[in-house]
């Protein structure tokens, strides 16, 4: 009998704690995401163009470039997808062509390639 008591109690806790720690109005001392923006908006002053030249600099210093072998692996694998989708289409449109030559009646000019 003794651990259905304790058991019982807990679970009354639980209920009573999941009761108080659910969510609070927005009114309650939350601000909206607007809010905030237009409070940090009216914050904000303006840099002189030296400061902000400074900024521009701090912040590029911060950025991961690419190592010069990444860039030029990522140059080839473009290059042969542009190859590649030239190739493809290239058929779909002779295919095409063909298709709509032989099924219509019009003349189509044949190109010589």
């Amino acid at each position: 009998m003794a651990k259905s008591k304790s058991a019982g109690a807990s679970k009354a806790k639980s209920k009573a704690a999941s009761k108080s720690a659910g969510p609070k109005p927005a009114g309650e001392g939350q601000k909206t995401l607007d809010a905030k923006a237009e409070e940090q908006g009216r914050k904000k002053k303006s840099a002189s163009p030296l400061e902000f030249l400074q900024q521009v600099r701090n912040e590029t210093a911060k950025v991961t470039w690419t190592t010069r072998n990444e860039t030029l692996i990522s140059t080839v694998m473009v290059l042969i997808m542009v190859a590649v989708m030239a190739i493809f289409f290239f058929f779909v449109d002779w295919g095409l062509r063909t298709a709509v030559c032989t099924v219509l009646p019009i003349d189509c000019v044949s190109r010589d390639i």
